[in-house]
């Protein structure tokens, strides 16, 4: 038997420091012994089982002076494992994960058939997952389980634990009453940097019929920021809507240092949401443009003629590019004034008004300027829960608190390797289209209104510039089609931001915060350099001179 050889490998002053080093070093304690210097503790690989043939071990001496000296024998040595009957680890996390996920027995089996043909062992595979299923139904199955599981998470981690999971606030009195909100550091960071606040929730994503709510923000790029998740009882209640907006000012306001006020929020027509805009008074409430033009489509049997639907339809269209609060209370006016000519529209007009004029009338693009006014950013994000982390099936509570915390950490992570954006870096192929705009430009056309508000003409208007500005301020309007013409003839360009975005009226410059028109302007000014034309090489030989006038070549 060869004799070991040891090595002096580090001294410890107290004991946490040691069971820190032998952590790291992925060692347990094999056995103490008592000498007359002291505690003598000898530890092995903590995979020896695994890896028979490792013989890395470490010493540590107690002194007298209650400091330990370490010694190192051999390197770990993980190439060869143990010949077991026991599935190896990497196909038992593998099996553990997609239980985890919500696949049944069958589904583990075809997936684990596909990742490894060899294996034919069905009995080992179930047994996997029935004792992870098993350990997961164990954990968190009665309400003082959850109390518990919160209790645990409850402490706001420090600053240099960007990605930890905590629970700012939670209550849990029974599966009628619940209110638990996940976040991390990072997440909430995106507060720092815009106070508009969308939010949706997605169901089917329990056994418990527990919907969950998700709130965020977008950034210039229009990418969305998710800030945190909501387990909640209701279905979207007035009451957890303000705990919500009580405690996301509190929490991020906290985490931040920094002072954090909801401005605009982004969401669906849920009247519990409406109700609870109450809580924040200076905020607005947002309607996202998809489900209000959804809900339009789904009244469209209201007109029975499908051809005045199309015209009705355009209309709603041209008005949802509105740019000012202003000119939208004249565009509704002069709308409905339209519509109410034609006896067929009555029953479709009565609902618009009473829906999307009087109850939630802030879908169009001058509701909040430079901010989304849709959800797609958040309504996809919920599709890749259910596609990503869910796979579609309804978890046990237990299994999806665990994903819950996996997701977070994900997109904590994505959110600090793609920082938010406040400003826009400008495409090639968009400094190409403005440069060539730039070209057929009549910039006599160009006004300025003020110091930073200019307007240009568009491209299939057909009033100049000055007599666009004149009805600007004017408003004077006589029906709907002569405003939504005016609206199309001239574009408004504001350059109140040092940086870009800026804010162009166009369908582009709303929607995307960046278009041909600012871009253009920008070359034309300086300020952004113009594309550099490849032009016609210089041939050979000096230039022809010129001839002489009325002569034959």
């Amino acid at each position: 038997m060869s004799t070991r050889i040891w090595q002096d490998f580090f001294v410890c002053e107290h004991e946490n420091e040691l069971l820190a080093i032998t952590k790291e070093n992925n060692t347990c304690k094999k056995r103490t012994e008592q000498f007359n210097y002291g505690l003598c503790h000898t530890y092995i690989c903590a995979e020896y089982r695994k890896y028979p043939l490792c013989k890395f071990q470490l010493k540590a001496k107690q002194s007298s002076d209650g400091t330990y000296q370490l010694y190192l024998s051999g390197s770990h040595d993980h190439q060869q494992r143990n010949t077991t009957t026991r599935l190896p680890s990497p196909i038992r996390e593998v099996i553990i994960r997609l239980s985890d996920n919500g696949l049944v027995t069958s589904q583990i089996n075809k997936v684990m058939k596909a990742l490894h043909p060899d294996l034919s062992i069905d009995t080992k595979v179930m047994n996997v997952a029935r004792v992870q299923r098993q350990k997961d139904s164990s954990s968190v199955k009665f309400i003082e389980d959850l109390q518990q599981w919160c209790l645990l998470r409850q402490n706001v981690p420090p600053p240099d634990k960007q990605h930890d999971i905590f629970i700012p606030y939670y209550v849990a009195n029974d599966v009628n009453d619940l209110f638990i909100c996940l976040t991390t550091r990072q997440l909430l960071s995106a507060c720092k940097y815009s106070s508009v606040l969308a939010i949706d929730c997605t169901y089917k994503i329990t056994t418990n019929e527990l919907p969950l709510l998700v709130f965020g923000t977008s950034d210039y790029n229009r990418r969305f920021y998710p800030m945190g998740i909501c387990l909640i009882s209701t279905d979207e209640s007035a009451d957890t809507f303000r705990t919500l907006f009580r405690g996301i000012q509190q929490w991020a306001s906290a985490v931040n240092n920094q002072a954090y006020t909801i401005s605009h929020v982004l969401a669906d027509g849920a009247p519990g949401l409406t109700t609870a805009m109450s809580e924040i008074p200076l905020a607005r409430r947002l309607m996202c443009w998809f489900h209000m033009i959804q809900k339009c489509r789904q009244h469209a049997k209201l007109i029975k003629d499908k051809k005045k639907w199309l015209l009705v339809e355009q209309d709603i269209y041209s008005m949802q590019l509105i740019f000012d609060d202003q000119i939208f209370a004249i565009a509704s006016r002069l709308m409905l004034l339209k519509w109410s000519a034609d006896a067929e529209l009555n029953d479709f007009r009565q609902y618009f008004e009473q829906e999307w004029i009087l109850s939630l009338p802030y879908w169009y693009e001058g509701a909040a300027c430079l901010a989304p006014s849709t959800n797609n950013g958040l309504e996809s994000l919920n599709g890749r829960i259910k596609k990503d982390y869910t796979l579609r099936n309804r978890l046990p509570l237990s299994a999806f608190l665990k994903i819950a915390e996996r997701m977070l950490i994900d997109w904590s992570k994505d959110s600090e390797e793609k920082p938010f954006q406040l400003h826009i870096t400008y495409k090639d192929d968009l400094k190409l289209s403005a440069y060539t705009w730039l070209q057929q430009l009549d910039k006599t056309q160009i006004l300025q209104m003020n110091a930073n508000v200019y307007v240009i003409p568009s491209k299939n208007g057909n009033m100049s510039t000055t007599t666009w500005v004149q009805q600007f301020h004017a408003m004077t309007w006589n029906n709907y089609d002569e405003l939504v013409n005016w609206l199309n003839s001239a574009r408004l360009i504001s350059c109140l931001r040092l940086l870009p975005p800026l804010f162009c009226t166009c369908r582009t410059g709303l929607k995307e915060y960046t278009c041909v028109h600012i871009l253009g302007l920008l070359m034309l000014w300086g300020s952004q350099p113009m594309p550099q034309l490849i032009g016609k090489r210089k041939g050979k030989g000096r230039p022809k001179k010129v001839k002489l006038a009325l002569s034959k070549d």
